[in-house]
C-alpha cells in the first residue's frame, strides 16, 4: 500500500470530513528523499464556515500521517505571521506542495499567496541590528571565552546556545530563513537547499565560519572560528565599541 491509499485510509475515517474543500500534501514524500523517520505532512483546507482548527498525528498501516486542518483565513493568517518572523515554513509547504483536491479553487489561491510572499524576499521589513543587540553578541562572545579560559563544565551547552542566538540574528539581518534544522544544510547541500527553497548564503567566508563552528569538535577551534563569526557581524553593522556602548530608550517601553 502506497502513501496515497494510506492518506485515503485516514480521509475516509476522518471526523469532519463533510467540512473538507480542499487537500495539500507536502514534506519528503512530495519533495523527494524521505527517510525512514520521514511522516506525511497533510494541509486539510476546511469551508470557511467552521469554528474550529485542529491538528493531529494517526498511524496508518505504518505510515505516520501528521495532519493540519484549517479553514483558509486561519492559513492566511499563519502566511502572515511566518512572514513578519521570517520563517516560510507554511508559505514553502505550500509552494512545495500537492493538491490532491481543491472543490472551490482555494488551495490553488493560497499556494498563489505563499509564492507572492516568498517573491518579496522581506523587501519591506526592517531586520537591522541596532545596538542593544550588538551588545548581546559581544556579551555572549565574553562570556564564552570566559568559560573556555576557566575549562567550565557546561562550556559546550552555553556554546551551542549562543551560536543559536548568533545565528538567528545574521539570518534575520541578512532576511534569510533560519531553522536549526536546515543551517548546514544550505550550506552544504544542495537538496536541502532544493527541498526547503533556500537560497545559498551571500558570504563566503561567514558560510565557512558558520561550518566550522558548528562541525568541529575541538573546543578551542570552535571558539576562534565563533569569535571570527561575531567580528564579522560586526563588520556588516558597522562596528561594534564596548567602550562607548550606551542604549537610550523611553522609560515606558
Amino acid at each position: 500500500m502506497n502513501w496515497e491509499e494510506k492518506l485515503n485510509k485516514f480521509l475516509e475515517n476522518f471526523e469532519y470530513k463533510d467540512d473538507i474543500v480542499g487537500i495539500l500534501v507536502c514534506g519528503s514524500y512530495i519533495t523527494g528523499h524521505p527517510s525512514s523517520h520521514s511522516d506525511l505532512d497533510v494541509h486539510i483546507i476546511l469551508n470557511e464556515k467552521v469554528d474550529y482548527r485542529e491538528r493531529g498525528n494517526k498511524i496508518v498501516d505504518g505510515l505516520l500521517i501528521e495532519y493540519f486542518a484549517n479553514p483558509s483565513r486561519k492559513i492566511k493568517e499563519y502566511f502572515k505571521e511566518d512572514y513578519k518572523d521570517i520563517r516560510p515554513m507554511s508559505q514553502t509547504q505550500f509552494v512545495t506542495g500537492k493538491i490532491l483536491l481543491d472543490k472551490t479553487g482555494e488551495v490553488q489561491k493560497l499556494k498563489e499567496e505563499a509564492i507572492e510572499m516568498l517573491d518579496k524576499h522581506y523587501s519591506d521589513l526592517n531586520t537591522n541590528i541596532n545596538d542593544l543587540s550588538k551588545y548581546g553578541m559581544w556579551d555572549m562572545l565574553d562570556d564564552l571565552q570566559d568559560g573556555l579560559d576557566n575549562n567550565r563544565e557546561d562550556f559546550d551547552f552555553i556554546y551551542y546556545c549562543n551560536l543559536d542566538k548568533l545565528l538567528s540574528l545574521y539570518m534575520r539581518m541578512i532576511k534569510y530563513p533560519y531553522h536549526k534544522k536546515t543551517i548546514l544544510g544550505n550550506i552544504t547541500s544542495e537538496i536541502v537547499r532544493n527541498k526547503y527553497l533556500l537560497e545559498e548564503l551571500p558570504d563566503k567566508d561567514i558560510k565557512e565560519l558558520i561550518k566550522n563552528c558548528i562541525v568541529l569538535t575541538s573546543k578551542e577551534e570552535r571558539m576562534k572560528n565563533y569569535e571570527l563569526l561575531t567580528n564579522k557581524i560586526f563588520d556588516l553593522t558597522g562596528g561594534f565599541d564596548i567602550d562607548n556602548f550606551k542604549f537610550k530608550s523611553p522609560v515606558d517601553c
